[in-house]
Parts: structure tokens; C-alpha cells; sequence
């Protein structure tokens, strides 16, 4: 059984592991392996303790099957407002994708889009070449509004496409 809970301090190791795992096993190609191997925990560790200490909005739910955490969401409403809510991190690990979570987790952060600014687009950016995510991103409705290089967080450069929900409530409805 799936259920959502809201994320805490005490939760930042589980969230930059979570994170972690799930770039490993998305971003080999993309990211150098040295990067994903060694020092990938330990970046995102660092920037989640920044994002809990900060002063700006942080939403984040905690994705558990069965208690057992399996994935997360984040949405930073205030990182670029003239575009959207951004949400900036959807993962949800490996061996627990297919059941559902993925959807769950976007549904949750699209209700809460609608909640803190009705009428505001959801967007977030992915690598061009984690084509698994752009291919569920397409099937949610996403469309593709921009295509732009971007330095990655392991000091390399890469292609990410921006996805743009106009009316993020559709994602909140049953079969999307």
C-alpha cells in the first residue's frame, strides 16, 4: 500500500540517498561514473541540508510502499515564479517503479501547485537523455517549451528540456 508523508528534517540522509540511488541508476552517460560512484551522497546531502536550513518554500513528500520509503517529490514554488511551480526532484527507486508512485508523487505536487498558486503552470527541467523520464513526462501531458545546455552538479554540461503543465490540475485526475 502507497502513502505520502511530508518530510522532515530528520529525513535529509533518506532523501540524499534516495536521490543518489536514483541518479545512479538514471544518469550513467549522462554524469561521469566517478561522479555517481564517489560523490554523488554526499552533493546531495549537502544540498538538502541547504534546502531544509533555508528561508525559502520547500515542499517535499516522502513516497513509503508498505512503510518502506521508495521515493520522493520537491516542488521550490519561489525558484523561478514568471515560469511556473517548479518541481525539481521526482525520483522513485528502481525496483519499485511501475506500481504507480511516479504518478502518485506528481499528483501530490500538482494539487499542491494548484493549492499555493492557482492558475500558475508546474514545469521542471531533465536531461534530454534520461529518455525513460521524458517518455513519462510526455505521457503525463508535459510538454516541452525549452531545450537549453545546462551545467550539471558534477561540473559537466548537458542538454535538459524544460516540461511545462499549463493546468497542473490534470495531472490530479484519475487515469492520468
Amino acid at each position: 500500500m502507497l502513502s505520502l508523508r511530508p518530510a522532515q528534517r530528520d529525513d535529509i540522509p533518506l532523501i540524499a540517498a534516495l536521490h543518489a540511488q536514483s541518479w545512479r541508476a538514471s544518469y550513467r552517460g549522462i554524469l561521469p561514473d566517478a561522479y555517481l560512484d564517489e560523490r554523488a551522497e554526499d552533493d546531495r546531502l549537502a544540498v538538502w541540508r541547504a534546502r531544509f536550513a533555508s528561508e525559502k518554500p520547500l515542499w517535499v513528500r516522502i513516497a513509503c510502499w508498505e512503510d518502506e520509503p521508495v521515493g520522493f517529490v520537491c516542488l521550490l514554488p519561489d525558484e523561478a515564479p514568471e515560469l511556473g511551480i517548479y518541481l525539481d526532484n521526482l525520483h522513485v527507486r528502481g525496483d519499485q517503479q511501475g506500481r504507480g508512485i511516479g504518478r502518485a508523487l506528481m499528483a501530490a505536487a500538482a494539487a499542491e501547485a494548484g493549492r499555493i498558486a492557482p492558475g500558475r503552470p508546474l514545469y521542471l527541467w531533465v536531461y534530454e537523455r534520461n529518455a525513460d523520464a521524458c517518455a513519462v513526462y510526455a505521457r503525463l501531458g508535459g510538454e516541452v517549451l525549452e531545450r537549453r545546455e545546462v551545467d550539471t552538479a558534477a561540473g559537466t554540461r548537458a542538454i535538459a528540456l524544460r516540461f511545462h503543465w499549463a493546468d497542473p490540475a490534470r495531472l490530479c485526475q484519475p487515469g492520468i
